[in-house]
């Protein structure tokens, strides 16, 4: 049986109120060529329930009875699927029209690319629309600040992937990061298309982004780890843009931790922290020329 173009991977936990929304977003799709693969993490409401209601022959559903993670139930569901390429959406969120699916394969027709980059409307905050083009979709960009480093904002080919061993970790908040960034720095042919393709609900009440907690703030610095590590693999033309990310995102932590704190003290959501900026300097990202 030919593999689907698609594999469209959910993962959720306790989301029953919110998920049928997203997966009638992808079914209403004009493209038909997609397989859906939802990970159910050991909800306790009524998701699997929900999606039974709606589902159709594309839809895989996965249910784990231990609670393991974002992470996990990302890598879990990318081993199940059969698509030439992976998109990932959240339970809370949608595709941004029915011929979003139709437009981004027009991209990959064109190209091929082992990553496709795409923009991204936001709900709530700034409710801004973030649109990839030539300049910001350079490797070079996206090493030093990407656009939107969610993985939702991004087209997986599945093999490249698999041949790159790149994996979410596991049991760590700001995974799509390091994910982002590793796959950036290995992949051999990028592209982007001019145009959103998800409708991504931002500081949600109870999502995992919205909640202060002091792992959060432990995590940061993690993360951080995690994405020094990536620099014995980054080509040598690359390694000053890595390096500038790493600088500028180690003195942007303390600001964040202090905020995340002082919510967490105070019982409220977690601030929408403004989007990266950041620039390269020539004089202190280019120590080692």
């Amino acid at each position: 049986m030919k593999s689907p173009k698609f594999s469209v991977i959910i993962a959720t936990y306790n989301m029953a109120n919110c998920i049928n929304t997203a997966i009638k977003s992808i079914l209403c799709q004009d493209f038909k060529d997609y397989e859906i693969v939802i990970f159910n993490d050991a909800s306790t409401d009524n998701t699997i329930q929900v999606v039974e209601e709606i589902k159709d022959n594309r839809v895989k559903l996965i249910t784990s009875r231990k609670n393991i993670g974002l992470g996990a139930a990302r890598n879990t569901a990318v081993k199940k699927a059969k698509g030439e390429y992976i998109l990932y959406l959240d339970a809370d969120d949608t595709f941004y029209e029915s011929t979003t699916l139709t437009k981004i394969n027009k991209v990959l027709e064109k190209s091929n690319p082992d990553i496709a980059y795409f923009g991204v409307h936001y709900i709530g905050g700034s409710n801004k629309t973030y649109i990839p083009n030539a300049q910001n979709s350079t490797k070079q960009a996206r090493i030093l600040c990407d656009m939107h480093f969610a993985v939702a904002s991004k087209c997986w080919k599945r093999q490249f992937l698999k041949e790159k061993n790149i994996e979410f970790i596991e049991d760590i908040y700001y995974e799509d990061m390091v994910y982002s960034m590793k796959a950036t720095i290995l992949a051999e042919k990028i592209d982007y298309g001019e145009f959103p393709i998800y409708n991504y609900v931002r500081n949600r009440d109870g999502s995992i982004t919205s909640t202060p907690t002091l792992r959060k703030c432990v995590d940061m610095y993690k993360m951080l780890s995690h994405v020094l590590e990536l620099y014995c693999i980054t080509p040598d033309e690359y390694k000053p843009y890595l390096i500038s990310f790493i600088r500028q995102e180690t003195m942007s932590i303390p600001y964040k931790v202090k905020e995340i704190l002082k919510c967490y003290q105070q019982g409220i959501n977690t601030p929408v922290f403004p989007k990266r900026q950041y620039q390269f300097n020539e004089k202190e990202d280019r120590f080692f020329d």
